[in-house]
């Protein structure tokens, strides 16, 4: 098995700013070097994240940081400069610098620790822009403590509503409370209850706003490239490297972020859409609607979506245009985190699968396997259970059969456990 160098911990949330903040005063303001893409929303951050450090590369003049989570095998795929990981001892010194910031009765969170690392490493590799990307995401988020140049919220939909809020007005606030005044907001496509808050939020701080489907879209030609109308600028013809719609949507949330910064920078249009159109075409993202690099001729899948909407537009994907093809027998490999919703997210996909094999994560938060089952059962879907990853690839391989694809999704964390078991590293 292999053991990640870099820190661990549990992901424990404790609402507040005051930690971070103190960490950023004492150690001379690390989050002031550098301006940020400040991503938030429900799904898409980290693919709208990929898309956009893509296109900032050749256009920002020097290094650009990244800031995602969670990660796959290692915690050093968290930060990255020009493209690289941070190394493993300088995430584990910096996690020892960042533990001394804290207040002795109010240590940093994982999370936070982190986020300063981060934002330390960034300022040693004099970097001017970073794409960040939201933990749990809302005003209570650590990254909250960096300086904008521009905003985003991807989507709102229902997750972590024991810490945002029970509906989607709520968590839609919480996620609006990233804005910073004056800084232009862009989004993706918003629900009307969504969309309230969010533009509320926005007038107050007067902050400019553009939301996918008002104020620029994308449309597909015949051959499946994309037309993109961005407010002053049009792209022809862009391939996007990522399967599926819902990552068009992401690319395009992607493009008018970067769009919004290389407009403030005076970058000329023909060279954005130059650095655009590349950068859509070569981004690649494990653990999102990709295959497994397997050898041999077995077809393995992987999709870290966690939520029902994640679900949803899993299943839209399976029942219009399945990247394994159509009329191949699909079992889920299936395991999900306990506080996610795995009723509504097996109602996004079930009707589109052959069977379930249900196994339990190797994490605290981990769902009971009883739990799984009786969901199945719920949905009347067929289910075996697995005590671990590997037992239940083998029992979906045997059921899936020859011809037959296996598809690991539930959470990124399962995500993971494909890549540590049956790949060895994160492409």
């Amino acid at each position: 098995m292999i053991r990640p160098a870099g820190p661990h911990g549990p992901e424990n949330v404790r609402p507040g700013l005051s930690r971070i903040l103190l960490s950023m005063r004492r150690s001379g303001h690390p989050e002031a070097s550098f301006h940020t893409l400040h991503i938030a929303g429900t799904n898409g951050k980290g693919s709208t994240a990929a898309f956009s450090e893509a296109v900032l590369g050749p256009l920002a003049g020097g290094p650009v940081g990244l800031f995602t989570s969670p990660h796959l095998l290692s915690p050093e795929e968290r930060i990255r400069v020009g493209g690289r990981k941070i190394s493993g001892s300088a995430l584990r010194e910096g996690f020892r610098v960042a533990e001394s910031l804290g207040a002795p009765d109010d240590p940093l969170t994982y999370f936070e620790k982190m986020t300063w690392v981060a934002c330390d490493w960034f300022r040693r590799k004099e970097v001017s822009i970073a794409v960040m990307e939201t933990g749990l995401g809302g005003r209570w988020d650590a990254t909250t403590a960096c300086r904008p140049a521009v905003s985003v919220i991807t989507n709102v939909g229902y997750d972590h509503r024991e810490w945002l809020g029970r509906t989607l007005g709520k968590i839609a606030f919480e996620k609006a409370g990233i804005l910073k005044r004056g800084i232009p907001l862009v989004t993706g496509r918003l629900r009307p209850s969504v969309r309230d808050a969010v533009r509320r939020r926005a007038r107050k701080l007067r902050c400019p706003v553009w939301e996918l489907g008002k104020d620029f879209d994308w449309t597909e030609r015949r051959d499946g490239a994309i037309d993109v109308s961005l407010p002053g600028i049009l792209l022809d013809g862009l391939t996007v490297g990522l399967i599926g719609r819902f990552q068009r949507d992401n690319a395009t949330v992607a493009l008018a972020a970067t769009w919004r910064w290389a407009n403030a920078q005076a970058i000329p249009p023909e060279i954005f859409a130059r650095s655009a159109e590349e950068a859509l075409a070569t981004v690649r993202l494990p653990g999102r609607l990709v295959a497994l690099p397997l050898p041999g001729r077995f077809c393995g899948w992987v999709d870290g979506g966690h939520n029902p909407d994640a679900a949803m537009a899993l299943g839209r994907e399976m029942e219009t245009s399945p990247p394994w093809g159509h009329g191949r027998r699909v079992v889920a490999l299936w395991s999900m985190l306990a506080d996610k919703d795995a009723a509504g997210y097996l109602r996004g996909i079930s009707r589109f699968l052959h069977g379930v094999v249900a196994y339990p994560l190797p994490h605290e938060r981990a769902a009971a396997v009883s739990g799984l089952a009786r969901s199945c059962r719920e949905r009347k879907v067929p289910c075996r259970t697995a005590d671990g990853f590997l037992e239940g690839w083998r029992e979906a391989r045997r059921w899936a059969g020859t011809g037959g694809v296996v598809l690991v999704c539930g959470s990124l964390f399962a995500a993971g456990e494909a890549y540590r078991h049956l790949v060895g590293f994160v492409p």
